[in-house]
């Protein structure tokens, strides 16, 4: 018969053997993890959620996106909160009082639809007009919501049409000005979301975050332990045409140490035209992605983002695009990094 004990008893007993090494206790993100919580390949668990970029960026709201979503074993979502894209969800709108179900409207009905249906928001996206006077204010409401749905991480593409998508190595003063701008709103955007222990992981998406060079110096310029960088496995190959493979597993190890989040996305480039298809369907290595960042200490979050209605799929049935990312679910389950 075993004896009883209590949760103090308990925690106390598990403190012990890891003093003596009988059980090794990991910090993995904020939570604590024992070895018998391992997978049994004996390697850390990744963390995974689903962007609602995977549904047509807009077409369909997040009601409609969960109900989809529940197929899947993935219950993190990554929230749009953005000025850009069609049915985000928009915090200056929101009141803090129940409204009969109207999410869009309401913080606690919101709160009761996420509950209800067993998920959780892991992150908040915003991508948008986030480069110019008075961003800093969308961007701190952001950081706000974030806070409240229980969000750790804030992911921000951040632009200014004075730098456009691509950097050259001579810079006007207009495109100068705009970088000094940049970097000290985000400063300042970075200072406010330390205080509610949110970090800022900022996408590879063009301009002062087109590429490592650029990306690294954001860091060094901007020098806030909180603020990284959302890598996008697509993107960087988006905004730098001339990458092969090699080069791109060369800039995620240049930043790994920097990364906060992780955009999953897959892409085959064309003349004028790319294709954003199914994971595993492009020219993603996505074996070496997870080598990579892994060796680096990141296990996640890796958020989904089967962006297929961008040349692959163009669909006004919901179904097509769970179905894209099913599939996508299944290329990162077959190289063994899918243990949900």
């Amino acid at each position: 018969m075993g004896t009883k004990c209590n949760r103090r008893q308990f925690m106390t007993g598990i403190a012990a053997m890891a003093a003596t090494g009988a059980v090794r206790v990991t910090e993995i993100h904020g939570q604590q993890e024992t070895e018998k919580n391992k997978p049994k390949a004996g390697k850390l668990r990744n963390a995974f959620s689903v962007s609602m970029n995977c549904f047509g960026w807009g077409q369909f709201d997040i009601a409609q996106c969960i109900t989809q979503i529940k197929k899947t074993p993935i219950r993190l979502l990554e929230l749009p909160a953005e000025q850009a894209r069609p049915k985000s969800l928009i915090p200056e709108l929101m009141i803090d009082a129940p409204l009969g179900g109207q999410w869009q409207y309401s913080f606690p009905d919101l709160q009761d639809l996420l509950a209800r249906n067993g998920f959780k928001a892991e992150s908040v996206d915003l991508f948008g007009y986030t480069g110019y006077p008075g961003s800093d204010r969308i961007i701190k409401r952001r950081i706000d919501f974030a806070e409240r749905i229980g969000a750790q991480v804030l992911v921000l593409g951040c632009h200014h049409k004075a730098l456009g998508h691509k950097t050259s190595g001579d810079e006007s003063q207009e495109q100068k000005d705009a970088r000094s701008f940049m970097y000290a709103m985000l400063r300042d955007v970075a200072d406010y979301a330390a205080g509610k222990n949110i970090k800022i992981a900022l996408e590879i998406h063009g301009g002062i975050m087109a590429n490592a060079r650029e990306a690294l110096r954001t860091m060094n310029e901007v020098n806030r332990p909180n603020l990284g960088v959302n890598f996008d496995t697509a993107n960087i190959f988006f905004y730098n045409e001339t990458f092969s493979a090699a080069d791109a597993a060369r800039e995620l190890e240049s930043l790994a140490k920097h990364v906060f989040h992780v955009h999953l996305k897959d892409i085959i480039r064309g003349q004028g035209k790319h294709v954003l298809p199914q994971l595993g369907k492009g020219e993603v290595d996505f074996r070496k992605v997870f080598d990579i960042l892994h060796n680096a200490g990141f296990y996640g979050p890796f958020s989904f983002e089967v962006e297929t209605f961008h040349g692959a799929t163009q669909s006004g049935d919901i179904n097509a695009y769970i179905d894209d990312l099913t599939a996508s679910i299944e290329t990162i389950k077959s190289i063994g990094e899918f243990d949900v």
